[in-house]
């Protein structure tokens, strides 16, 4: 009964009338701040960009406030760099001001890839692995190393590059390889270098440092090569030991001890000592430049007997060699020297070494 009092009341309907008023309020006017808020109908045309430049295009977005998201990541070498390949929503489309377009445009060039690590292994492996990350052998070089066929640097134009370097995709590299140690290669002259001059360029001809036994195993400074196996012009194959004998001493001081050596090392080779040389106390390696030191290959030669008058041999460091043609030569011009040296002048020794 009570119930039923209450509906038919006026004030029951008042209130329900009252309520639908503002719930039916506040649905309109949320609607109308969501319409103000989110720009409803204020509709922006999306501009055609396909004929601009990726500059062009980013300002009059801009200018249109629009919203833009650009993906350069991929190039494709038929377009040119930074050109437009696609935009979403498409032009002519309407859109709301601040809406994010999307353009994707060519990359400028390849994407860099990273140089591996080819270094010391086989050429085939080493050319799989830079087609794999897109980089393109052009030239192969060859130089001499031990491992043959395997890979001792790459080269970018002309410079020479480390692995885990980023380059351009398909960048054009060369390829150096070992080509193995050659045979029978002419051995350098050491005789005169210091120590560590002589062990570098062992090595870097390609031989390997043999045995260096030092004249005074106490006093191991400021010592020189006086002597060297195999001698200086050899025949000899890359990779092979040389051995070297270091003295600080005089070279006069040494000469038995030359000849000692020369008696075990070559005793029938036409490389014999004829004479050292010697300038205050001390001896230097011989050099082709110096006017001091008279060659052998310039004082004797075939079918010649021009001397010239400085020079003086030393007929008991005179060793006989093989080739009797230049023995008879070596003794014919001993009998045409004449003693010219002053007597107050330094006296020198010339260190000949017939080949």
């Amino acid at each position: 009964m009570k119930f039923l009092k209450l509906v038919a009341s006026w004030q029951f309907w008042v209130s329900v009338v009252l309520a639908i008023a503002l719930v039916f309020g506040l649905i309109k006017g949320t609607f109308l701040w969501l319409d103000k808020y989110t720009n409803h109908e204020i509709q922006i045309e999306v501009p055609d960009l396909s004929s601009l430049n990726l500059d062009e295009a980013i300002q009059k977005l801009q200018n249109s406030e629009l919203e833009f998201e650009l993906d350069t990541t991929k190039y494709d070498p038929k377009f040119k760099p930074y050109q437009i390949l696609d935009v979403y929503p498409l032009a002519g489309t309407n859109v709301k001001r601040g809406r994010r377009i999307f353009i994707r445009a060519n990359a400028k060039t390849w994407k860099p890839v990273v140089v591996p690590n080819i270094i010391g292994k086989y050429k085939y492996l080493a050319f799989n692995q830079l087609d794999l990350v897109g980089l393109k052998v052009i030239d192969t070089l060859y130089e001499p190393s031990l491992a043959t066929n395997t890979v001792i640097r790459l080269l970018y134009k002309g410079k020479e590059v480390q692995p885990g370097v980023n380059l351009p995709r398909f960048s054009p590299l060369t390829i150096v390889l070992a080509k193995g140690l050659a045979k029978n290669v002419s051995v350098p002259n050491f005789l005169g270098l210091d120590e560590e001059t002589a062990k570098r360029m062992i090595t870097e001809k390609m031989f390997s440092v043999g045995t260096i036994t030092y004249d005074d195993p106490d006093n191991k400074e400021n010592t020189r090569v006086y002597y060297q196996v195999p001698s200086p012009s050899a025949n000899y194959d890359q990779g092979q030991s040389i051995d070297i004998y270091l003295s600080s001493k005089p070279l006069e001081e040494l000469r038995t001890k030359i000849r000692d050596l020369d008696a075990t090392f070559n005793p029938n080779s036409s490389a014999g000592y004829l004479g050292e040389t010697y300038e205050d106390e001390k001896f230097y390696r011989p050099d082709s430049n110096d006017d001091d030191i008279i060659s052998s290959s310039n004082s004797i030669n075939a079918g010649s007997t021009n001397i010239p008058s400085n020079t003086n041999i030393d007929k008991s460091s005179q060793m006989q060699g093989n080739s009797s043609s230049i023995s008879d030569q070596v003794k014919e011009n001993q009998k045409q020297l004449k003693p010219t040296a002053d007597k107050d002048q330094k006296r020198k020794v010339n260190r000949i070494i017939v080949e």
